[in-house]
Order: C-alpha cells, then sequence, then structure tokens
C-alpha cells in the first residue's frame, strides 16, 4: 500500500475493491440499459427479464461482497506492517470546509438517490417476474414447452399461472421458490424427469384457488351439450349427440344436492384411496355425512369395510379430482380432428379426411421436426396415390388439410418430452381414460352388496328424435345413449375408454379390436413367424359368432354347444373336443420354459391369442420354447 505526502493511507485502494466497485456499477448500468430495452420493445423477451431481474441483482451482491472482501483483506495487511502507531486511516476523512469533499457528498448522495428507488423497484418487478406466465412457461424451454403451449390454448389461458400454482399469501410464495431452486438445478443438470409428473399433488386446496372464481354450491340444473363427430370413412359421416349434463349443485335454495357436481356437496365428505401416482387406481371409497356423521365404505377389493385401508395416496375430493386438467389439456387426435372438421368445413368433403388425419397425428415420431416432416410428406402422398382426381383439382384443400395437421400436431406433441394425448389422464368424462368409471365402475360395494350407481342416468340423458304421427313439428325425447354399433354380452359392459383410445377407431369387426386373435388364427403374428406356424385349417370356414354366442356367458359349455350346431351329425367325434383342448393347453401353458430367454413375452402373447384359436400352432411354439426333455417337468 502507498501512503499520501502527508502519511494518510486508504484502505479501499486496493484491487479487489476496485474491481468490485467497477463490476458494480456496469452491472447497474447493464440492468438500467436491459430494463430500458424491455420496455420499448415491441415484443417482450423472457431472458431479457431473467437478466434484468433475477442474473445481474445476483451479480450486484457478489461485486459487492468482492469489495467489502478488498478493504477487509486491505486494512488486515495495513495493520500488520504499520502496527498500531502508522499514520493511516481506515474509513474516509471528511472535511466539510474542503470542497472537493462537499463535491463529492454531493455525487455521493445523488447516486444513492437514484440507485436506491431503482433497486427497490428492480426488486418488486423481480418478485412479479418470477410468478409471470412467461417466466413460468417460456424461460425453461424444452421443460415447460407441452404445459405453456397447452395453457396458452385452454380456457384459463388469461388466468396466471401463480394463480393456481401458488395463489396469495407469502408462506406458498416462499415454497414454490424453494420447490424451483430444486428445479433449477435439475434443469441446470438435466435430471428432469420427462414427463414432467402432474402437479395435482403440490397444489394448494381447491377451495383456495378454483373456487375464488368457481362457486360450486350454485351450480344448479342441467346443461345441453352438443358433440360433433366425424366417422372414419370415406365420406367423414358427420353425427352430432346432444346430451342433457345433469350438472346438480348443493345450494339448498334452489333444491337438495343432486347430479355432478353434488359430489361437492357442503354436507358430505368423499375420501378415496388411489394405488397409483395418477389417481386411476381407486379400489376403496368413504363417504360421510356432516351432519349425521353416518359413513359409508365402499371398496372393490373384496374386503370389508372395517379393514384397514389400502396403502396409497389418501385424498378427499376436491374440484381437481375432477377437473384435473382444466388448463394443461392435450387433445387427442380424435377429439381434436373433429372439432377441426367442424370449422374447416371444406375438408369434410374430402375423402377420408377423418381417418388420415387421425393416423397421422397418432404415429410416433422420433422429435418435432421429424412429426411435421413426416406429416407434411404423407398427407398430400396419399391423395396423389390413392385420389388421383382430388389431388388434380382439390390440391389447395389437401395443403389446408396439411396445414390443419401441423397446427394441431405442433399443439398436442412434444416427443422430446414424451408428452401426447396418452400422457395425462383426463378426469372428466369416460372416453380414452378411466374418469367417472374410477369409482362409478359398479365394482365398488359396501358391505350390504350396495354398489356405487353407474347407471348413464345417472349423469347424463340423451336428447332423441321421437315420431309425432306424421305431424309436421320437430320433437325429441329424453332416453338413453344408443351405440352406432350394436354392442352384445361381455360388450355392453366394457368401459367406454376400452374401444375409444383417441387414436384411430378400430374397424367395426371381431378383427378390429381383438387384431392378435384374428392374426394368430391366420398364422400371421409377427412374432410367432420365426416359429413356422400356419394358418388354423378352419379360419377361413369358420367366422367367430360360429363358435361364440354373444348373448351367453362364455363358458366351454356354450361354445360346445356352438360347435355342435354344425357338427350334429359327427357329436360321437366332436363333443367334447374343447374340453380337451382346453385341458391340453392348460398343461402346455404350465411346462417350464425358464431357459428360453424370450419365453415369457411369448407364452403371455400366446395366452392373449388364446391357444384354442391355432391348436396346431399352439403345440409347434410351445415344443419349440418346452423341448420334449422338458415336458415331463
Amino acid at each position: 500500500m502507498q501512503e499520501s505526502k502527508h502519511s494518510v493511507t486508504f484502505v479501499w485502494r486496493n484491487s479487489l475493491t476496485m474491481i468490485g466497485g467497477v463490476g458494480m456499477v456496469l452491472v447497474l448500468l447493464f440492468m438500467v440499459g436491459f430494463l430500458i430495452v424491455d420496455m420499448v420493445a415491441a415484443q417482450q423477451n423472457p431472458y431479457i427479464g431473467v437478466f434484468t431481474f433475477l442474473v445481474f441483482p445476483v451479480l450486484a451482491v457478489v461485486f459487492a461482497a468482492v469489495a467489502i472482501l478488498g478493504i477487509l483483506r486491505s486494512r488486515r495487511h495495513i495493520k500488520r506492517i504499520l502496527g498500531n502507531g502508522g499514520a493511516y486511516h481506515y474509513y474516509p476523512h471528511i472535511d466539510f470546509t474542503n470542497p472537493r469533499h462537499r463535491r463529492f457528498l454531493a455525487i455521493a448522495a445523488g447516486g444513492l438517490a437514484m440507485i436506491v428507488p431503482m433497486i427497490g423497484v428492480l426488486s418488486y418487478q423481480g418478485y412479479h417476474y418470477t410468478d409471470s406466465n412467461q417466466f413460468c412457461g417460456a424461460v425453461c424451454h424444452t421443460v415447460m414447452q407441452p404445459q405453456y403451449v397447452a395453457y396458452q390454448q385452454s380456457p384459463h389461458a388469461h388466468v396466471g399461472c401463480a394463480e393456481c400454482h401458488i395463489g396469495s399469501g407469502a408462506s406458498w410464495y416462499v415454497k414454490s421458490k424453494l420447490s424451483g431452486i430444486r428445479q433449477v438445478f435439475a434443469v441446470a443438470l438435466e435430471t428432469y424427469p420427462r414427463p414432467i409428473p402432474p402437479a395435482i399433488q403440490e397444489l394448494r386446496p381447491a377451495t383456495e384457488t378454483c373456487r375464488q372464481c368457481h362457486w360450486p354450491a350454485k351450480f344448479f340444473g342441467d346443461q345441453l351439450v352438443s358433440i360433433d363427430h366425424f366417422a372414419s370413412d370415406e365420406t367423414n359421416t358427420h353425427s352430432r349427440v346432444r346430451m342433457l349434463l345433469k350438472t346438480g349443485g348443493s345450494d339448498p335454495s334452489t333444491g337438495p344436492p343432486s347430479g355432478i357436481h353434488w359430489h361437492m356437496a357442503l354436507g358430505f365428505s368423499i375420501e378415496y384411496v388411489a394405488s397409483d401416482k395418477h389417481l386411476q387406481d381407486i379400489s376403496w371409497v368413504k363417504m360421510t355425512d356432516r351432519n349425521t356423521g353416518k359413513e359409508a365404505v365402499y371398496r372393490s377389493d373384496g374386503l370389508k369395510s372395517s379393514d384397514p385401508m389400502p396403502p396409497g395416496t389418501h385424498r378427499t375430493i376436491d374440484c381437481m379430482d375432477c377437473h384435473n386438467r382444466p388448463t394443461h389439456i392435450f387433445r387427442s387426435p380424435d377429439r381434436s380432428v373433429d372439432a377441426a372438421l367442424n370449422v374447416h368445413t371444406s375438408l369434410q368433403t374430402l375423402p377420408f379426411a377423418k381417418r388420415e388425419l387421425v393416423a397421422a397425428l397418432s404415429r410416433p415420431y422420433a422429435s418435432k421436426d421429424k412429426g411435421l416432416s413426416e406429416i407434411t410428406n404423407t398427407l398430400p402422398a396419399f391423395y396423389e396415390r390413392e385420389h388421383q382426381e382430388i389431388w388434380r383439382k382439390r390440391k389447395a384443400d389437401v395443403d389446408q388439410l396439411v396445414k390443419v395437421a401441423r397446427d394441431l400436431y405442433s399443439t398436442a406433441f412434444f416427443p422430446e418430452m414424451n408428452v401426447s394425448w396418452r400422457t395425462y389422464p383426463d378426469n372428466i368424462g369416460h372416453k380414452i381414460f378411466p374418469g367417472c368409471f374410477r369409482c362409478h365402475d359398479g365394482l365398488h360395494k359396501d358391505d350390504r352388496g350396495v354398489t356405487i350407481p353407474h347407471d348413464c342416468g345417472t349423469c347424463h340423458e340423451f336428447l332423441q328424435p321421437a315420431d309425432h304421427d306424421g305431424a309436421d313439428v320437430k320433437l325429441v325425447g329424453i332416453g338413453g345413449f344408443k351405440h352406432p354399433i350394436e354392442l352384445e354380452g361381455s360388450h355392453a359392459t366394457l368401459r367406454c375408454d376400452r374401444c375409444h383410445t383417441g387414436g384411430p377407431s378400430p374397424q367395426p369387426t371381431c378383427a378390429g379390436c381383438h387384431s392378435t386373435v384374428a392374426e394368430f388364427r391366420n398364422g400371421s403374428l409377427s412374432a410367432f413367424k420365426r416359429f413356422g406356424i400356419q394358418a388354423d385349417p378352419m379360419a377361413d370356414k369358420v367366422d367367430c359368432k360360429d363358435c361364440h354366442d354373444l348373448s351367453k356367458p362364455r363358458t366351454l359349455e356354450v361354445m360346445n354347444e356352438k360347435c355342435m350346431d354344425c357338427h350334429s351329425d359327427e357329436q360321437e367325434k366332436y363333443d367334447g373336443m374343447l374340453a380337451t383342448w382346453h385341458t391340453e393347453s392348460r398343461q402346455m401353458l404350465a411346462k417350464d420354459i425358464s431357459r428360453n430367454p424370450e419365453g415369457k413375452d411369448i407364452l403371455d402373447l400366446l395366452k392373449k391369442a388364446g391357444p384354442y384359436h391355432n391348436m396346431t400352432a399352439s403345440r409347434k411354439i410351445m415344443s419349440s420354447l418346452a423341448p420334449a426333455k422338458n415336458e415331463s417337468q
């Protein structure tokens, strides 16, 4: 350190303090510059906000710490050299009679008067910026892009992210920011899950968020819902389903608790236990009357109400248990294409527009760019190859179809994050996902054997055209839903989501849903090709309905009766044949195949295909998996 001619030593005259001071000044200048850019720019850039409100304030603190560290080091160094008798000053010596000192103080006071309010404003803006939609969705672009894009297309696009995910109050703000620190590290280290898990477990109660705008106690009556649907046939056949949705409510002034919103009735509490992270597998439900204390427990695991609750996530129902995707909605190809065709009426007359659009959107692609490229090439190629007249005369409509497909894909499919319509279950309704049928499946019973209601009329009634003896009036009747394909036997009790997957519609034939069985019968199942199997001898002679009577239980006795309908003159030869096959199949499937590395997968597929459907092939496959020397086992 150098002394002045007056033997005065200034501790701030050192390299660390100078670097810290200069750095702090530069950072503050950058903050002002970025703030001005952000204010005058035509479109806000989220990254400018990150630097202005987050990065630069942190750097300012770091440089200030460096400057202070330099002063402390300098003081220690001077004291070690000069001891207690040296002529030096730890702090600035201010002489108000000195004009230079007065000018310096005036400049410092003016700068301080500018900097302090600026820091206050920037801190305040930083607080709000970290709650902004841009910060939530656009900063971590790849990670949150699916959620942010879906949010922008949703009915809640005008509601800020923080209003639902954080809400008001300092405690939830602090909690969210602490969680955010963990997420920042996960993004920086690329350890975040793909896809991002749903946030229902982390959200604050719906009473503090949803109910600030939606007041379930005041919902009542029925809602008219109209759904447009286009078939996957050549003419994209249009149909419309109209129904009265029994929304209901729980306002005593309008009537007793009723309808779907009865679940949120103020006088009742409903709890459940789900065994999976997506809250889809529910085996225990409890209803409590708050007024009387009466309880009813419904279980699908066969245990009594007094038995312990099953392991899993225990929740009390609120809005989010049914409306679990109110904002981040990833619509299925089937639903989104129906909506698009309803808007773009000219595309409804393009042959197979619905089928080809859904198929193009449903295929898995390695990346978004790859998907967009494939869609752009696949759809025109189909019309150029299969419908040349359409291709020549209506190329503009085909181009419009491609544009629609690209738009739908861009807003609902994100391969980099493994996000599509299949990723997050949507509990509203019961198509694509179980939804209502998680509890209303007819399997949840109390100790008396009473089930949770599962009749369609519990929640909705359908409007059907009604005859009126030739009178020139249009009437509708209220009744049950008429499925476009007649469902018999066990098919009539299938959950809707078993067939309505949101992707390509299955053909309305047995093989349309049971493709594995059909291919096994025809000897064309690719997984079994290496075994050299052939088609069942009766594959082209016997139809599914020749053996299966859907109006009766699927038992060996019933199927044996169907066999005798054709083989009545050969009863001695064929009567009981299925029972013999049944015994043989059980013996084959019980063989030890542990030495075959592929054995389990092949065995599972054979069980799914049904050994009876091609017994010759089943014997050949099992003899390959379990050689004769192991048959005794």
